[in-house]
This record gives structure tokens, sequence and C-alpha cells, in this order.
């Protein structure tokens, strides 16, 4: 199998704020931000959202990205085998030559809180088993205020043309073309609890920049450099309304995921727990993670999680 260098093709005639191609150059973007692909059992290719690296061998999108991918087999729900193989698909730069590196998603965390999944990654083959030198970007758990600038990325309009399945359905060959693009807004609204109990029932906050299908699960940054949030929704823009409008979930509501430690050859700490005591180990720990407040349910499972501390970061 062969994987193709990605088609980053630029946009044109979009409204300001405006939707721009990333850099082939941005060698960062292609190793935190990931490509999440499924093979299903006659071998058709599937890719719904983004992802992107937060901790070694973890990936964060949003759960509804995995809703989509669940819909090819609900089995991925209650943790049994699944018909498909579901890949995280990574670009790792050595100087001016990159390599792909894949991952097998073998685990998978859906938040109870809010629109997050945490995806476990298993190499698949050798460039991802040889592979260490994970790159990081800071965290924040503290919400923005209105006025604030962001930066979110993503990749969308991933097609497979190209790519060959033999007789027995399997695949032997895989081109993946996508649009690696990024887009730059100003926080609108901020709603600390939930948007509405229909649509968003989650901690987000709107923006004015343009999210296109497939970013879902993507990065956002603030000014700070700090990862925010990830792509949640997008209304498109229209001549009504020229301005497009996007919302993004807050990152403090995954302190209360849990995660199967045992999983990993070395942790901090031992079973499943929150990713809230990779934070007290100081392994995971965003900004603000002390703010965040865990209350289990004592009549039986789950919990309430909530954010006890600044608003938003002072100026």
């Amino acid at each position: 199998m062969k994987l193709l260098p990605l088609a980053i093709v630029p946009f044109r005639n979009l409204p300001v704020p405006d939707l721009r191609p990333v850099p082939p150059s941005d060698h960062l973007f292609s190793e935190l931000v990931v490509r999440l692909v499924a093979i299903d059992n006659t071998g058709g290719l599937h890719s719904f959202g983004t992802a992107f690296v937060f901790q070694p061998y973890l990936a964060l999108t949003a759960k509804h990205v995995i809703e989509e991918f669940a819909k090819l087999d609900p089995s991925l729900y209650t943790g049994e085998m699944v018909s498909f193989n579901f890949w995280a698909i990574q670009i790792a730069w050595e100087g001016e030559e990159h390599r792909y590196i894949v991952w097998e998603v073998r685990f998978i965390s859906l938040s109870g809180h809010s629109d997050l999944a945490i995806l476990k990654l298993h190499p698949y083959d050798e460039n991802a088993a040889k592979y260490t030198m994970w790159k990081g970007v800071p965290c924040t758990l503290i919400p923005p205020k209105v006025g604030d600038s962001i930066i979110g990325f993503g990749v969308h309009d991933i097609t497979f043309a190209g790519s060959r399945v033999n007789a027995e359905g399997k695949v032997e060959h895989i081109e993946l073309n996508d649009k690696a693009s990024s887009s730059r807004g100003v926080v609108k609204a901020v709603y600390p609890l939930y948007r509405d109990l229909c649509m968003l029932p989650i901690p987000c906050f709107e923006v004015d920049a343009q999210f296109e299908g497939g970013m879902s699960g993507g990065l956002v940054i603030n000014e700070r450099s700090q990862v925010c949030g990830i792509v949640c929704s997008s209304l498109p823009a229209t001549e009504e309304h020229p301005i497009p409008t996007s919302f993004v979930a807050m990152l403090w509501p995954i302190m209360a995921m849990k995660i199967d430690f045992s999983l990993f050859t070395t942790a901090p700490v031992s079973g499943e727990q929150y990713i809230l005591e990779l934070a007290r180990h100081g392994v995971f720990a965003p900004e603000g993670w002390e703010h965040v407040v865990i209350e289990e349910n004592p009549a039986g499972p789950g919990c309430k999680v909530s954010m006890q501390g600044p608003t938003h970061h002072s100026t």
C-alpha cells in the first residue's frame, strides 16, 4: 500500500474572515493534525473528520465524528470487534522529506458532557512503531472572552480517487487527497454551560470563522498560541448572512473523560482513570485544570463536571 502526498488547494471568493490553505511548509500541522480513515469489509474507504494529537498515543476529535464512523458498525459503541479498520494517519517530516505514519485506533472514550472523543493510538506500521519525536502544543481549559481572536485548523473534502481494491475487496493502494485549511475569526459569544438544549447542549463558544465539513475535531488556537477548543459545528455563509457562524467545543470537560491506562506500557496511574489524573501527575496539565471539579454520582455510573475558576483570561 502506498500513500500519496496530500493535495492542498486554495479557496477563493469567500467573505472575510476566510478559509486559507495550510502551507506545505507547516510541518507542525502535519504531525499534530491527523486524518481519520476507515476501511470497511468491502474495501470501501471513509473519512468524516479531523483529530489532533494532544499527548503521545492520544488524539482528540469531536464525538459526532465518531458517531459517523459508528454508522459503519454500531459495535463500535459496545467495545466488540468491528467490521472495519480504523486508522489515524499522520505525516512526519525529517528535513524536507516526509513519511506517512499509520496508527490503528484501538480504544475510544466518548464524553458524556461535550462533543469530545479521545482515541488511543496503536502503531500499525513500522514507521509508527519507531515514532518517538512527539510534537505538542499548549492547551488551555479557560474559556475565551468575546472579542478574542482564534484560528481553527483541520482537513476537509477528503477523497480517495485513484485508490484500488482487488477482486476480494482488499485495499491494495490508497490515494489520500484532501484540503488542509485554517480559518481565522473572532469570538462572538461564549456559552459556559450550553448554547441550547437541542443542537448544542455543551460548553462552547461562537466564532465568525469559516469551518468546512470534515474540519470537525480540528484544533482551535487562541492568540496566546494555546489550543482552546475543537471545531464542533458550522453554519455556512449565505448572501443574506455573508459572515459565517461556527461553534467551538471548550476543552475543560475532557478532564472528566476516562481512559484505561492499562493499555499503556508506562503510565503514572493504573486502571480506568479520569484524564484529570494525568494533570495531577503533571503529565497533561493544561492551563486551568485545577479549576475543574468532578463529582461522582453515588447512585450509579457517570459524574458531574464543572469549571469553577476564571470565566476567561484576564487582559
